[in-house]
């Protein structure tokens, strides 16, 4: 294992709260849209929506690949089913709320869903920066200067030549 040098440990140790966290948690599951034979729950994520779709009468998911699409603010989305759930990618969609469109084949019918789902704003750095009062620009200041001031002292000095 490297051992690591006592400057880098204090950078490590001084930028730790600085860090942005992974808003990598999901919402709860929130019924986003329902009709007399189906129910669509949405548990919203950072960068996709999964959608669990189900009957009303037996809470039966409906399951497969190309039983359902969707569409977010009128624009397709890719869609990819994993058992009885189906993963929508929001990539590349600003945050706030968007209206959602979904359409379910089943029992040889296509049924149209519609609702509203809110996407997280994504984390502003810059706001992360300024609410620690840009302390992680000084200790990054402070730890260069130190570096610089290390390398300058273990330079070898130069031998005199005889002539």
């Amino acid at each position: 294992m490297p051992r690591l040098s006592p400057t880098a440990l204090l950078l490590a140790l001084l930028l730790a709260p600085v860090a942005p966290t992974l808003a990598g948690n999901a919402t709860a599951d929130v019924q986003i849209a329902s009709s007399a034979m189906l129910v669509v729950d949405a548990s919203v994520h950072e960068r996709d929506i999964v959608l669990y779709i189900a009957r009303t009468a037996n809470h039966a998911p409906i399951e497969g690949a190309g039983n359902v699409t969707a569409e977010i603010g009128g624009h397709p989305v890719p869609i990819a089913a994993h058992g009885a759930t189906y993963v929508l990618s929001t990539r590349g969609l600003k945050g706030g709320p968007h209206a959602l469109q979904v359409i379910v084949a089943h029992d040889g019918i296509h049924e149209l869903l519609s609702g509203t789902v809110t996407l997280p704003k994504p984390p502003d750095r810059l706001a992360a920066l300024e609410k620690h009062g840009y302390a992680a620009w000084w200790v990054l200041n402070i730890v260069v200067l130190l570096l610089a001031a290390r390398l300058i002292m273990r330079r070898k000095k130069p031998t005199p030549k005889a002539s």
